[in-house]
């Protein structure tokens, strides 16, 4: 688990719904991550771009830019020990998950959020090889 002192891992958190946003970052926060978010998937390529980020909680369903499109761009580029990235489904039978995974996420939590779960996969994913 990362320390309390908000050093922790940078995660970037993308989702279009500002609640879900407010929530995961306040939870991740009090748990020592710093927590970066980003409202849509066009933000959270453009945050990629010039920021740095430990590992990402990427919603699958957004309008316009879906998080598998963010998922495909990243890993053009990054691979999955390189940049981690977990996604987030209402859906936990959708087709979206296995091309989640096929596209190389590393896992995925589905909606609502058992924030156990994903402080979980969050460790896993952070692990160094």
């Amino acid at each position: 688990m990362p320390p309390s002192d908000a050093n922790g891992p940078r995660l970037l958190v993308v989702d279009d719904n500002p609640d879900n946003l407010d929530m995961l970052a306040r939870r991740l926060r009090r748990r020592g991550y710093e927590v970066e978010t980003a409202e849509s998937g066009a933000l959270a390529l453009e945050r990629l771009e010039s920021e740095s980020f430990d590992a990402i909680l990427l919603d699958i369903m957004m309008p316009v830019v879906t998080g598998l499109d963010v998922l495909a761009k990243i890993r053009a580029s990054r691979s999955k020990i390189d940049l981690p990235v977990l996604m987030a489904t209402a859906k936990s039978d959708s087709e979206d998950v296995v091309e989640a995974l096929r596209l190389g996420a590393n896992d995925y939590v589905t909606k609502p959020i058992n924030f156990g779960e994903l402080l979980s996969a969050l460790e896993v994913a952070l692990k160094p090889e």
